[in-house]
C-alpha cells in the first residue's frame, strides 16, 4: 500500500487524477492479498512493484470488441512502480511475469486497462504488443481509459 500511496502523490504533482483516496483503497489491496491475486517485484530488499492478476473484469469490459473470445482471460489490475524504481525495469519485469504466469496457467489472452492521462503506462502496454481495443470510463475520471489486449496461448 505504501507504493501505491507513493504512486497515488506521483499521479497527483503530474496532474493525474487516476488514483484517489477511494481507488485503490487499503481494503482492496488487503483484499488482492487475502485472494492471492497480488504480486510484488522485490530488488534490495525491498517491495519495489506490485500487480494484482486475476479472471475479474470490470462490468464496462463487456460491450468491447475483443479479439479473442476462446478460452480464458487474465486481467492486470493496479501496476505500480515506486517512483525511486520506475524507468528501471519493473514494469517490465512485472509483465514479463504476468505473462509467462498467464501461460503457465492456461490462460489464452491478458486484458488491462490504461488511463489515457497516463502516457508512460500506454507506452509500456504497446511496446509489449498489446492491442488496443476501445475505452471505457470508470466513475470519477475526467478522462477515459484505453483497453488493451495480448494473446498470449
Amino acid at each position: 500500500m505504501e507504493i501505491i500511496s507513493l504512486c497515488l502523490e506521483q499521479l497527483r504533482a503530474q496532474g493525474s487524477d487516476q488514483w484517489d483516496e477511494i481507488y485503490p483503497s487499503l481494503k482492496v489491496v488487503e483484499g488482492d492479498a487475502q485472494a492471492g491475486t497480488l504480486f510484488v517485484a522485490r530488488a534490495e530488499g525491498q517491495c519495489v512493484g506490485s500487480v494484482c492478476l486475476n479472471d475479474v473484469q470490470p462490468e464496462v469490459y463487456a460491450p468491447l470488441p475483443w479479439s479473442f473470445t476462446k478460452g480464458r482471460a487474465w486481467v492486470i489490475h493496479r501496476l505500480c512502480a515506486h517512483p525511486e524504481w520506475q524507468r528501471s525495469g519493473v514494469g517490465k519485469a512485472l509483465m514479463e511475469f504476468t505473462e509467462d504466469f498467464a501461460r503457465t496457467q492456461g490462460f489464452g489472452c491478458i486484458r488491462l486497462d490504461a488511463y489515457t492521462g497516463n502516457p508512460r503506462a500506454t507506452a509500456l502496454y504497446e511496446r509489449r504488443g498489446y492491442q488496443r481495443v476501445g475505452q471505457v470510463y470508470f466513475p470519477r475520471r475526467k478522462l477515459p481509459f484505453d483497453c488493451f489486449e495480448l494473446e498470449i496461448g
